[in-house]
C-alpha cells in the first residue's frame, strides 16, 4: 500500500489543499484502492465524504455513490462544482425523463467520474446497463446505516444492492456511516462480505457536545421552557419534532414570542419553499429551525451551535445523527431534549399504523397471484388495484418479502403501479416467512424505542451510557463547558453573552441585596444589568 500511500498524500494536497488526513480517511482509501471492500464508521464531520471524493480522482472508471436524500446529493453535487469539479452528476427521481436520458448518454460517454444515485433508481435496467457499459471502479454507500435502518421497511431498495454490486462485476464497496451499533456493523459486513480487519472505527463521541435533559410534566409546560431556551441560547439551531403540528404550534408559539428568525420545516411544505429554508439557515438569514426529521441530512453548516429535541425521536440512531449536526466546526455546542413520557406514544401509535394485519397480507398475495400471466411473462398491479388501507412503503416491503420468499421475481416499481413476475403460489410455508420478517422490523422498531426511553430515565452520564450503546467505552475527558445534565454544568455559559452578563450581573445584585438585609445596611446601588 506504500504507493498508494504516497498518491494519496499528494492528491490530498494537490486537489484538496490540506496536508494531512483525519483519523480513518488513510486506511478506507487504501483498502479500497487496494481493490478491497471496507467500512468505516467515522464520527459526524468526520469527513466521510473524501473517502469516496478522492480515490474517484485515481481510478480509472466511475465511482458510484449510494446517498438516501435528493437533497444530500445536489448539496454535494454543488459543493464539488464550486471547488473546480466538472466530473461529478446525478441520478435521481426529481429529473425530468428527457434529463435522465441526456445523463445517461453522457455517463456512457465517459464524461462523468462520480455519480451520485438513489437506491431506488440503481434499481431500473437502463441504469444497470449503463453502469455497465461504463464500468464502476468503486462501489461507495454514503450513511450506510439506512441499509439497516430503512432497508428493512420503506426502502427495501437498500437490501438489493449486494445483487446490483455484483452484476456490475463486484467492484469495490465502501461503506461509511457515523451511527452504527454493533448488529448494524455486521449486517453491513455480511451483505458486502467486508472481513472485520476491514472495518475502521473511530469513536462515536463528540467531546464538544453537552448533553442535557430536561423532565417535564406537561405538554405546556415543555413549551415554556422550549422558548426560555430559544431566547438565550447562542448562536444558531434546530428543534427537532416528531409530528408536523408539533411543528406549525411550536413556530406559531415562537413567531408569538416575538422570534421572527425562525422558520418551520416538514416534509409537506412545498419542495421550493423548503429549499429556500434551508438556503436561509444556511446563509444566516434564519438562526432557527423547527423540524421534523425531513431536515438536517446533508446540511452542512459547521456553526450549529444547538440542537434542541421538542420530542424525544424513536431511536438513539436517529437522536445521535441529529444531535452531530452540531458543532462540526469544533467548537462548543448543546443538546437539549424534552423528556415528557407520553410523547412515546407518538411512535407507538406510529408502529401500529405500520403493522399489517394477517388478512391484509393475504389481500396482497391473492392479488399478485391473480395477476400471473401465461408463460410467466411479467404481470401488473395498477395503482388503483393495490390493497386499500396498506401504504406505499408497507407495499414496498410486501413485494421485497413475497420476492425473497420466492413467490415473485423482477419486481419493479412502474409509474402507476408495480410489475412482477408470479413464481409459485403463496403456500402456508411462504406466509409464514413473509409475517415473520414483517414482524421482525415491528419487533426491532420497538427494541429500539424502549432503547431510548431507558437511557432518558437511567440516572447515570448520558455520554457514558450513550456510548455504550454503541459499543464503545467511553474515556475522554469531559468537555470543556460540561459533560451531561446528569454530571452536572451551568447552562449559561452556552447563553448569548450580553444575557449570560446580565444573569451574572442580576445574581450578584440580589446577593448583595439579600446580604444587606440580613445585615441591615443600605443596599450597594446596581451597577449592571437587570436582575
Amino acid at each position: 500500500m506504500g504507493k498508494h500511500r504516497d498518491l494519496l498524500e499528494e492528491t490530498l494536497v494537490r486537489c484538496y489543499g490540506h496536508t494531512s488526513f483525519r483519523p480513518g480517511q488513510r486506511e478506507l482509501m487504501e483498502l479500497v484502492l487496494s481493490g478491497q471492500n471496507a467500512l468505516g464508521l467515522l464520527a459526524t464531520g468526520g469527513g466521510k465524504s473524501l473517502t469516496y471524493q478522492l480515490p474517484s480522482l485515481l481510478l480509472p472508471h466511475l465511482t458510484v455513490v449510494v446517498t438516501p436524500l435528493i437533497s444530500l446529493m445536489i448539496d454535494q453535487v454543488q459543493k464539488l462544482r464550486q471547488q473546480g469539479r466538472r466530473d461529478v452528476t446525478y441520478l435521481n427521481s426529481a429529473l425530468r425523463p428527457d434529463e435522465i436520458r441526456q445523463q445517461l448518454q453522457e455517463l456512457r460517454a465517459g464524461r462523468y467520474k462520480l455519480l451520485y444515485i438513489s437506491p431506488e433508481k440503481l434499481q431500473h435496467p437502463a441504469v444497470t446497463a449503463m453502469l455497465q457499459e461504463r464500468g464502476v471502479s468503486l462501489f461507495a454507500i454514503d450513511e450506510a446505516h439506512c441499509i439497516s435502518q430503512w432497508g428493512h421497511d420503506f426502502r427495501t431498495d437498500y437490501l438489493r444492492l449486494p445483487a446490483i454490486v455484483e452484476a456490475l462485476g463486484s467492484p469495490p464497496v465502501l461503506a461509511v456511516t457515523a451511527t452504527a451499533t454493533a448488529a448494524v456493523a455486521a449486517e453491513i459486513c455480511e451483505l458486502f462480505q467486508i472481513p472485520p480487519h476491514h472495518l475502521v472505527k473511530q469513536s462515536l463521541n463528540r467531546s464538544n457536545i453537552t448533553y442535557d435533559v430536561y423532565r417535564v410534566q406537561a405538554e405546556q409546560e415543555k413549551l415554556e421552557r422550549l422558548l426560555s431556551l430559544l431566547a438565550v441560547l447562542d448562536g444558531a439551531g434546530i428543534v427537532y419534532c416528531s409530528t408536523r403540528q408539533a411543528v406549525e404550534q411550536v413556530v406559531r408559539r415562537c413567531r408569538e414570542a416575538g422570534m421572527h428568525d425562525v422558520h418551520g420545516y416538514h416534509g409537506g411544505m412545498d419542495a421550493i419553499e423548503r429549499v429556500l429554508i434551508q438556503e436561509q439557515f444556511l446563509r444566516n438569514k434564519l438562526r432557527v429551525i423547527i423540524a421534523t426529521n425531513a431536515f438536517g441530512m446533508g446540511i452542512d453548516k459547521p456553526d450549529i451551535r444547538f440542537v434542541l429535541h421538542y420530542q424525544f425521536p424513536a431511536s438513539l440512531e436517529a437522536y445521535v445523527q441529529e444531535v452531530g449536526r452540531i458543532g462540526r466546526d469544533g467548537e462548543p455546542g448543546y443538546a437539549g431534549l424534552f423528556y415528557w413520557p407520553e410523547d412515546g406514544l407518538i411512535h407507538q401509535r406510529l408502529q401500529e399504523r405500520e403493522s399489517l394485519a394477517d388478512d391484509q397480507l393475504k389481500q396482497f398475495l391473492a392479488l399478485v397471484q391473480a395477476g400471473k400471466t401465461p408463460g410467466g411473462a411479467a404481470g401488473r398491479l395498477a395503482a388503483a388495484e393495490l390493497p386499500a388501507g396498506i401504504a406505499e412503503n408497507q407495499l414496498r416491503a410486501l413485494f421485497f418479502y413475497a420476492e425473497r420468499a420466492g413467490v415473485l421475481a423482477d419486481v419493479l416499481p412502474t409509474k402507476d403501479g408495480y410489475q412482477f413476475r408470479v413464481c409459485s403460489a403463496a403456500s402456508a410455508d411462504a406466509l409464514r416467512q413473509i409475517a415473520a420478517e414483517l414482524a421482525r422490523i415491528q419487533r426491532v422498531k420497538q427494541e429500539k424505542l424502549a432503547a431510548i426511553v431507558s437511557w432518558l430515565r437511567q440516572g447515570g452520564c448520558l455520554r457514558r451510557q450513550l456510548s455504550a450503546y454503541f459499543g464503545e467505552r467511553e474515556e475522554a475527558d469531559a468537555p470543556a463547558l460540561g459533560c451531561c445534565s446528569a454530571c452536572g454544568f451551568d447552562r449559561s455559559r452556552f447563553w448569548r453573552r450580553k444575557q449570560a452578563e446580565r444573569q451574572e450581573s442580576g445574581e450578584k445584585w440580589q446577593l448583595e441585596r439579600a446580604l444587606a438585609r440580613l445585615l441591615g445596611q443600605k443596599p450597594l446601588p446596581q451597577t449592571g444589568g437587570q436582575p
